[in-house]
């Protein structure tokens, strides 16, 4: 759990040290407003899983030189992350992907970090299932094109918890 506070603090300070004097205060209201904001982009990003769309799954990715994904500790660019999305989706005959225990924490209108369990399962074209359990912390930014996702660090391994 230090780590995900050490990585809202850090993004708490990249936010306020990226132009604005103070930080933005927002109501409650506000708050909940933005969260709920994420929690659709959320969903919609699950049904592109679903969907296998692996353009629109793209779409849910910041692709500049800023984007970070670190899963499992490697690193990747947007631009390996999409080749790799590119050349596994069509592998697959299903994919049940989906996020329990959202918990979103909204620095600002336009940074929310959110932390999740993820929980897929993975049909390749013979039938075998793969389930993968993962922890994921992302920073979703909003910008002209809506909500998307600038930095995600995760970790996962076999979901052996539940037969989803």
């Amino acid at each position: 759990m230090r780590t995900n506070s050490i990585l809202h603090f850090a993004a708490l300070l990249a936010v306020t040290a990226c132009g604005a004097e103070r930080p933005e205060t927002l109501s409650d209201a506000q708050r909940r407003a933005v969260a709920d904001s994420v929690a659709a982009a959320i969903r919609s990003y699950e049904g592109a899983l679903s969907a296998l769309d692996v353009e629109r799954i793209l779409s849910f990715y910041a692709p500049d030189s800023q984007f970070r994904l670190i899963e499992n500790g490697e690193e990747s660019s947007f631009e390996v992350f999409a080749s790799h999305v590119r050349q596994a989706m069509p592998a697959l005959r299903r994919l049940d992907a989906g996020f329990d225990s959202i918990q979103p924490h909204v620095l600002s209108r336009d940074v929310v970090v959110m932390d999740a369990i993820g929980r897929s399962a993975f049909t390749d074209a013979s039938g075998m299932v793969a389930r993968v359990r993962s922890t994921a912390t992302m920073v979703w930014v909003r910008g002209p094109a809506g909500w998307r996702i600038a930095h995600f660090r995760g970790e996962s391994g076999p979901d052996t918890s539940r037969t989803r």
